[in-house]
């Protein structure tokens, strides 16, 4: 509680404060300022947005293979809720020499930016549910760290198996 307090008493004064949490996604940090003991009416006065981030591996482009029937029904899925469409070309791992046969090389970031708006403020007001928050997020223009994820996959750069298991359901 000692640095949360002394972070939202610098920021009251005027001053940009950056700051790390550890949560699943970027509306789980109002929830965690919450259960950290700082009020309401200070997060409404003091946060402008948070953004979550996640790493996935990400495809090695020496032997990756277009995935001709895996996880496509499985993307259309989780892409769903947000009606995108359009022609994509999910890929699956496979191994060679350059990736050490694992088909992965590297890593690459997710992320979710929550800009804090009125509407949000009002949510938080009224001591919210982390579901609560994250539709108003939403609501607001937030892409949740699953549907960044998924974007990727379409592209070809991840799987969704990665994506899956390093982002928090979609509600």
């Amino acid at each position: 509680l000692q640095t949360a307090d002394m972070a939202i008493q610098a920021a009251l004064t005027g001053h940009l404060v950056f700051s790390t949490l550890h949560t699943n996604d970027a509306p789980s940090a109002v929830t965690r300022l919450m259960e950290l003991g700082v009020p309401s009416y200070l997060i409404n006065a003091t946060l402008l947005g948070v953004l979550a981030q996640r790493l996935v591996r990400t495809l090695c482009k020496q032997c990756r293979q277009e995935d001709e029937n895996g996880s496509r029904a499985a993307l259309d899925e989780v892409v769903k809720p947000w009606k995108i469409s359009g022609s994509y070309k999910p890929f699956k791992p496979v191994g060679c020499v350059d990736c050490r046969m694992t088909g992965f090389m590297g890593r690459m970031g997710l992320y979710e930016l929550l800009t804090v708006s009125e509407a949000f403020k009002d949510k938080v007001t009224q001591s919210p549910s982390i579901d609560s928050l994250r539709r108003q997020a939403v609501t607001d223009g937030m892409r949740p760290l699953r549907l960044a994820g998924a974007l990727r996959v379409a592209e070809g750069v991840t799987v969704l198996e990665e994506v899956l298991s390093a982002t928090p359901p979609l509600d």
